[in-house]
């Protein structure tokens, strides 16, 4: 028997989130997520990411620990949602060129799945380890790529505000629920 139809023993609010449950993952599936991004003016896209780079990794600009990015551009995909962002830093600052879902030109490319990336994000998982399961691959300059991700792999725990690893969570518990 589903659990839709097993519902009679749960209370009302229950029974609207284990209604609603699916068809928000349904909603909110990496799939449908670059489309969706799509929709929102591509100013907008840049700046948000621009702003939560460089106020995430506030400390990290300052000490340099990006300045070998500067004048290069990463192009970072997240392959079930066909989107792609391209990255730059200039003047001691993250810069984004674009939020697509098509490929752009970029000196270095990083590519992961959009779980793998929330698990990298929330260091739930080291990007040496993803790179060796194939989850995390890189391309063109590859000195580049491996820098960045190296880079990454040395941000400590509390880098990341708890604010955004909530909403990852949250958002990765979603999609991860198996369809009813």
């Amino acid at each position: 028997m589903s659990q839709l139809t097993n519902l009679s023993h749960l209370s009302f609010a229950d029974k609207i989130t284990a209604t609603l449950q699916p068809k928000l993952a349904a909603l909110l599936a990496p799939q449908k997520l670059g489309s969706c991004i799509s929709f929102v003016p591509q100013v907008i896209n840049r700046k948000l990411i621009e702003a939560v780079l460089n106020r995430v990794l506030q400390e990290q600009i300052g000490d340099g620990d990006f300045d070998y990015l500067t004048g290069k551009w990463l192009l970072v995909e997240i392959r079930d949602a066909q989107l792609f962002t391209t990255i730059g830093f200039r003047n001691h600052q993250f810069v984004c060129r674009q939020v697509a879902q098509e490929s752009s030109d970029a000196d270095a490319r990083l590519s992961v799945f959009a779980a793998d990336a929330i698990d990298l994000v929330q260091q739930n998982i080291d990007p040496d380890t993803l790179f060796f399961q194939r989850k995390l691959t890189i391309g063109g300059d590859t000195e580049l790529a491996h820098h960045v991700k190296n880079t990454l792999d040395t941000l400590e725990p509390d880098t990341i505000p708890k604010l955004i690893k909530t909403i990852l969570q949250k958002y990765q518990a979603i999609i991860s629920r198996p369809a009813i």
